[in-house]
């Protein structure tokens, strides 16, 4: 059974077991950014965890050093890493959804503490909505989703309201779904009582976006962290 989430937008079961886990993550989540884990941790991160800093770079190094005067949507926000560095660079406005209410409520209060909480506006919501959001009443200009596709039960659907999102293009990161990771992290997933995790190959990602209306995909394998595709789905040739 579905429920009502805060926006009044109705939340699948699916949806709700993602939330779920990243709001009871959340903490632990956010201590990865800014080196405020302790020495052991960001050995680990440094190594296991290592396509997180590198798809952070990569999404602001496509998006360029300068963002003045764009619109930026940030789904699966988290706790708002990307749309506060969005807001530093430039951006006129930055929209960040969410499904899980511990994220939304780290994303504003960095936001806050940033200086950036009159550009980005954090709204506490699965993707795609169900029911109009005055936030996405225009499209943006570009879309940020890292980390996020590893729990879509429906990608194409995603994708497809993504592509009607956007004006220009979306950065988004597929897991690679290699013949050890995948398998055991669904199977930890699943003992842990976690939420269900989804993996891609390189043709699927492409199926998938071209399946879903984008003009081109770009895509970079990074080949550490179990694998994954950073993809720069362009929405006009």
């Amino acid at each position: 059974m579905s429920r009502i989430g805060r926006t009044g937008h109705r939340v699948a079961p699916h949806d709700q077991e993602v939330s779920r886990f990243f709001s009871g993550f959340s903490e632990s989540w956010d201590s990865i950014y800014g080196g405020r884990r302790s020495l052991v941790w960001r050995v680990v991160d440094s190594t296991l965890r290592r396509d997180i800093a590198e798809r952070y770079e990569l999404t602001f190094d496509a998006l360029g050093p300068s963002l003045r005067g764009q619109t930026i949507l940030d789904v699966g926000c988290g706790a708002g890493v990307y749309a506060v560095e969005a807001a530093h660079r430039g951006a006129a406005s930055v929209v960040g959804l969410d499904g899980a209410p511990g994220m939304i409520d780290l994303a504003r209060r960095r936001a806050e503490q940033a200086g950036v909480g009159d550009v980005c506006r954090f709204v506490c919501a699965s993707f795609p909505v169900d029911a109009p959001l005055p936030e996405l009443a225009q499209r943006a200009d570009s879309a940020i989703v890292m980390g996020v596709l590893d729990y879509v039960a429906a990608p194409l659907a995603f994708l497809r309201a993504l592509k009607d999102a956007v004006r220009e293009r979306a950065l988004i990161s597929f897991p690679f779904r290699d013949r050890l990771r995948y398998p055991i992290r669904r199977w930890r997933y699943q003992a842990l009582g976690r939420c269900a995790v989804y993996h891609y190959s390189e043709a699927e990602v492409r199926q998938l976006c071209g399946d879903a209306g984008f003009a081109r995909a770009d895509i970079r394998f990074l080949d550490h962290s179990g694998g994954c595709f950073f993809t720069s789905a362009v929405v006009r040739p």
